[in-house]
């Protein structure tokens, strides 16, 4: 059951079809009669496969039709008298060698299949489409790559290299598939053979589309040194007309060239990397699979295969954290020249827009640079398999994932909050007024981070509450929105909003000083409230000024008070009692809490 290139992908292909689903669509294709009268032949998405002529290149294109078809994988077996089994039900052998067993197949329903692709069993590639149905094949595929061409053209322009490099791709792989018919259709199996590494491996593809993009960018390379040089001359003599038809002509070569014309960048890193990752997480699959199966020597040489692409993962993440640095640093210099730029101008909108777009990229170069935007990018993942996971589920197993994803937004909350901190930090080290406008915004953001963690039903009952203190108080207690106050990593959730008393803000003391570790005792008959941590013991009690921090007395300008029945604790003395730190911004009326551990 080896393929050419001598790899046990027909074994490889039973394990992987253990995870896929399949169904038939209707279609007036027959199977050709050497595979209606023989065993041994796969059944792919649209392709037609025997056994001995099955490679990992031709498999993995085959793999690229299941998803549009909605066709999956079904097996000729040789062990049960030609009946067919559909392998997304069992790759057992067992279930693949009883002809009347429930894992068989009626061959009327393989007729109703959708095949368009036949690889005989001496390798011999075959189109089972009418030359008409080949030719509008064809034509459709150019027509849809000759789209992405000029989307990534587009997105070239608007600098959005990572849509254009994904446009790209997808653009070389159809036009791969065209080519690849075309080849069939001339009678070329060299070049068809060829071109299915293109179709179906998107690392093969990647490569594929560099090549040629570098060559493209060499023939360009000239053009652009010249336009270049007369858009200096054109610059230097003030003629603005031709300098802006010159820029234009750049922008325009730069576009022609396409994302990967130029040394790897960034976003060819990216598209890499998400290959790498689909493809260890198919070897792993396969190899679990091949495990289940009891076939020892497969699963080894699959966990081989897995551990060796790790390696790549793992070098092509450095490499994209590095190219990314490098491309953020980039970025960051030239937008803190054009912000100095506007400040000297005293262009308030201008310098807002650049602060703004500056504190972006240098967040973000630090966010990759400690690890944070890698952790929030597999949070969100995490998040998206969970949330789809979760509509096919119901009862027990639908709440436990939902408890989970809650877990998890909760995580992505508190990363997400570190990164606009990441923004805020920078933007608040610059003066003026263009500086407090930025600030404003990214408070915005926080704030609205702050209340998801709340549900309707629990934000509702705390304004509730709210309006309840404010009248109860007649007005001396004013409550603030509980997303008023800010946290940097943490993420708090209250059931008493925090409040401010005589221009002190107030806060109830259980739910801060537990999220940082804190033990916190209340003693009802004393009313005192003793709140301890490693280093730190603080203690006040309600209404009095009296308050003592590691034994040493304090004097409170604000002492503790009841609330509704809630112990509400001057947040200044709690909070830098344990060390943390406390900003009262007075555009938004929020309070600021630094220095939590994560």
């Amino acid at each position: 059951m080896r393929g050419p290139n001598g790899t046990t992908w027909l074994a490889a292909a039973f394990a992987l079809a253990v995870a896929l689903t399949g169904g038939a669509l209707p279609a007036d294709a027959k199977l050709p009669p050497e595979a209606a009268d023989k065993p041994g032949y796969l059944i792919v998405g649209t392709y037609l496969i025997h056994k001995d002529a099955l490679t990992k290149q031709n498999f993995a294109a085959a793999k690229t039709t299941m998803k549009a078809s909605g066709q999956g994988t079904y097996y000729k077996s040789e062990f049960a008298d030609g009946a067919w089994f559909d392998l997304s039900r069992s790759a057992e052998f067992r279930d693949i060698a009883d002809p009347k067993g429930k894992k068989a197949v009626p061959a009327a329903l393989i007729d109703q299949l959708k095949l368009e692709i036949w690889i005989d069993g001496q390798g011999q590639i075959h189109s089972l489409l009418p030359a008409d149905g080949l030719a509008k094949q064809i034509e459709q595929l150019k027509k849809e790559a000759d789209k992405l061409k000029k989307d990534s053209q587009t997105a070239v322009q608007d600098n959005k290299p990572n849509a254009a490099t994904q446009q790209s791709l997808e653009q070389n792989r159809l036009e791969a598939g065209a080519a690849f018919l075309e080849a069939l259709s001339g009678g070329n199996q060299e070049e068809a053979n060829k071109l299915l590494g293109r179709m179906g491996d998107p690392l093969e593809a990647l490569a594929d589309l560099q090549t040629k993009a570098s060559a493209l960018g060499e023939t360009l390379g000239e053009e652009r040194k010249k336009l270049e040089a007369q858009l200096k001359q054109a610059e230097a003599a003030g003629d603005t007309k031709l300098a802006e038809e010159l820029q234009a002509k750049l922008k325009a070569s730069e576009a022609a060239a396409g994302p990967l014309g130029q040394p790897k960048d960034a976003a060819a890193a990216a598209v890499a990397l998400e290959a790498l990752k689909a493809k260890q997480a198919e070897l792993e699959q396969l190899a679990g699979a091949a495990a289940k199966s009891g076939n020892a020597k497969l699963t080894a040489e699959l966990q081989a295969q897995a551990a060796a692409n790790q390696a790549a993962l793992e070098a092509e993440k450095r490499e994209l954290k590095a190219l990314l640095t490098a491309e953020l640093t980039k970025q960051a210099a030239s937008l803190a020249k054009q912000l100095a730029e506007a400040s000297t101008a005293k262009d308030i909108a201008s310098e807002a827009k650049l602060l703004a777009q500056w504190a972006g990229v240098e967040a973000q170069r630090k966010a990759i640079d400690s690890g944070l935007a890698e952790k929030l990018k597999s949070l969100e993942e995490a998040m998206a398999k969970l949330e789809t996971a979760v509509s096919g589920q119901n009862g027990t197993a639908q709440q436990e994932l939902e408890a989970t994803l809650t877990t998890l937004r909760k995580q992505w909350t508190g990363a997400k909050k570190r990164e606009l901190f990441l923004q805020l930090n920078l933007v608040e080290s610059v003066p003026g007024e263009a500086a407090g406008k930025v600030a404003s915004e990214l408070i915005t953001e926080l704030k609205a981070l702050e209340k998801s963690l709340y549900t309707a039903d629990e934000y509702k009952a705390l304004e509730q509450l709210a309006e309840q203190i404010s009248t109860a108080s007649a007005g001396q207690v004013v409550p603030l929105p509980v997303e008023n106050l800010l946290t940097d990593t943490v993420s708090l959730k209250f059931e008493m909003p925090p409040v401010r008393i005589g221009g002190a803000a107030y806060i109830h003391i259980r739910p801060v000083s537990e999220a940082f570790g804190a033990l916190v005792v209340w003693n009802d008959e004393e009313r005192t409230v003793t709140i301890s941590k490693a280093g730190a013991v603080l203690f006040c009690r309600v209404d009095r000024p009296e308050a003592y921090l590691n034994g040493t007395p304090v004097t409170l300008d604000s002492p503790p008070r009841l609330v509704e029945g809630r112990t509400m604790v001057p947040l200044r003395f709690v909070a830098e009692g344990l060390g943390l730190g406390v900003t009262w911004h007075e555009p938004s009326a929020t309070i600021r809490i630094d220095g939590f551990d994560e």
